[in-house]
């Protein structure tokens, strides 16, 4: 691992006077040219620092890297100086960008100073500094030097800023917290904002290996976190929290998770999150779409129900059509194309009439619940051919499916990702509450 400036070499004017300077721990550096002072200041900081890398324009090589390099080479004769030509007004990541890539390693460490060169160069640097943190090159400190009031300043903890707001992205779009566990790690912060981060991880590790069943107690502790954060006093997390309100809502909720799942393109994942815990989803926190009355029969459980809920909309909710088909509806609905109708078929093709007679109660329309009630259907069955590994229907998928297809829904065999993130999407729009001109129909 080594150890490196990279600066923006500023023109020298013959007239400039030695400056003093006072730097960081009251230590004190003195120099004319605009980079002189600075980078002394880091070489007595850091002896370890190996090399600077100057990026020169053709005036700064003519006027100031003379200078420059005999200033340096007298302080640290063990520091080698390389020039990275660049031409101001040039393509600066076809240049200088590309060569510098070249000239650093993974593991190795950047320091910035940021006084020199023209009015973009900062922005260079900047934009410098980001890439190299993808290619495993840290950025560990930055300085600048104040020329009116005599001082050089250290700024890393604006270059750092950069980190924190890349790990609030990390966060939003991946669940990533690694980015933000390391900004705070090297400053004081709340212990608030550690639980906001563990909360995080505990959930998206549910999310990642597929254990559901501890999605809602992970859930609920990241709500309890992320509202006592917005109170932790740490005004830079306070300032984004908003933002990160607008992402995942007031409070996450398990359609949330899935959206959340869908835009970081964890189709497995929303597949089976949607799968296991919408049920419940439904039977407890939507009422208005499907509810029991107390009191009503449990439902058959088995090793492929992971809650009473799951249970209960299958053996109860979806078998309505095989429990109530005979007495009502005679056996004319019995057979499909010579074979016995599947129960969910039947079901769906008289939800109307099985509902009033059941004891499933909902607010919606009748239409509305059949929606929901297919999109399920349909994504489980994504869910399973993609967990098999097998993208064609099943014989006992066929009669299921075959309706499905009527009604708009793509066959197995066709189905693409951007068909899944369309079918999860428009699945999720289907479990808004109603409007209030949807109530009033």
């Amino acid at each position: 691992m080594a150890k490196k400036i990279i600066l923006f070499l500023s023109e020298f004017r013959q007239d400039a006077l030695e400056q003093a300077y006072v730097c960081p721990g009251d230590l004190r550096v003195t120099g004319r040219q605009t980079n002189e002072a600075p980078v002394k200041y880091l070489l007595q900081v850091h002896p370890d620092i190996s090399e600077i890398l100057c990026i020169v324009t053709p005036k700064a090589l003519s006027t100031a890297w003379g200078q420059f390099s005999a200033e340096i080479q007298a302080v640290a004769p063990q520091v080698k100086i390389e020039q990275i030509p660049f031409v101001d007004g040039a393509d600066f990541t076809a240049g200088p960008l590309a060569d510098v890539m070249q000239r650093v390693q993974q593991g190795d460490e950047i320091y910035l100073e940021t006084t020199g060169g023209f009015r973009n160069a900062v922005m260079h640097l900047l934009l410098l500094s980001r890439i190299l943190t993808y290619k495993g090159i840290r950025t560990a400190g930055a300085v600048y030097s104040n020329f009116t009031e005599g001082e050089i300043q250290d700024v890393s903890h604006l270059i750092s800023l950069f980190d924190f707001v890349g790990g609030m992205q990390e966060l939003t779009s991946f669940g990533n917290v690694r980015t933000l566990r390391m900004y705070y790690h090297e400053r004081e912060h709340a212990q608030e904002i550690d639980q906001l981060l563990d909360s995080v991880d505990r959930l998206w590790e549910c999310i990642t290996l597929c254990k559901t069943n501890q999605i809602p107690h992970r859930m609920e502790r990241f709500n309890q976190a992320l509202e006592s954060a917005e109170n932790c006093g740490d005004h830079l997390m306070h300032a984004l929290l908003p933002a990160f309100r607008n992402k995942f809502g007031k409070k996450l909720t398990t359609p949330g998770l899935i959206k959340w799942c869908v835009q970081s393109d964890m189709l497995q994942q929303a597949l089976t999150v949607y799968k296991e815990r919408i049920p419940a989803y439904l039977l407890i926190e939507r009422p208005d779409i499907l509810h029991v009355p107390d009191g009503m029969p449990e439902p058959e459980m088995h090793k492929d129900y992971i809650s009473k809920e799951e249970a209960r909309f299958y053996e109860q909710f979806l078998k309505m059509g095989a429990n109530m088909r005979k007495a009502y509806y005679g056996a004319e609905v019995d057979s499909y194309q010579g074979e016995r109708k599947d129960y969910t078929v039947t079901t769906l093709e008289h939800l109307e009439e099985l509902m009033p007679h059941s004891y499933f109660i909902t607010q919606y329309p009748i239409s509305r619940l059949r929606s929901i009630v297919m999109d399920y259907l349909y994504i489980r069955a994504i869910r399973n051919m993609t967990n098999h590994a097998n993208d064609q229907t099943t014989g006992s998928q066929k009669q299921i499916m075959a309706y499905l297809n009527e009604h708009g829904y793509k066959r197995l065999e066709e189905v693409r990702a951007d068909d899944i993130k369309k079918t999860l999407l428009d699945a999720l729009e289907h479990l808004q509450p109603l409007t209030k001109r949807e109530k009033n129909r």
